[in-house]
């Protein structure tokens, strides 16, 4: 059994010290239509391993030729862009714009750091 009841009545994955699982939880209508879309579900454990170790290699050329052989069992990213106006994209610094500048300058240190606040 995976999982175990919690004081609130839902069921929470007991805790695998060895294993790491994304949970997801939505609730309703939502959840309904969620399970409605998916198309299939694959176990990419063996590929995980892949990554981890190549990207555990000492030297950055080793792991880019590495990444590079495993290119073709990875799947095709692309950007997410939510339906939303230009406007409501640029404000979530999802297209060029003063949101998206400011987030560039996030963790670039003190000495770049500007008024970012006008």
């Amino acid at each position: 059994d995976l999982f175990q009841s919690s004081t609130k009545g839902r069921c929470e994955p007991r805790r695998m010290l060895r294993k790491r699982a994304i949970q997801i939880g939505l609730a309703g209508g939502l959840s309904e239509f969620y399970v409605n879309q998916i198309l299939s579900v694959e176990d990419v454990t063996n590929l995980a391993h892949q990554v981890k170790v190549i990207h555990g290699l000492k030297n950055d050329n080793d792991v880019a030729t590495g990444m590079e052989l495993l290119k073709p069992n990875l799947p095709v990213e692309r950007p997410y862009i939510p339906l939303l106006s230009e406007p409501e994209l640029r404000d979530l610094a999802m297209l060029p714009g003063k949101a998206a500048d400011m987030v560039k300058q996030i963790g670039m240190g003190s000495g770049n750091k500007k008024n970012l606040i006008n």
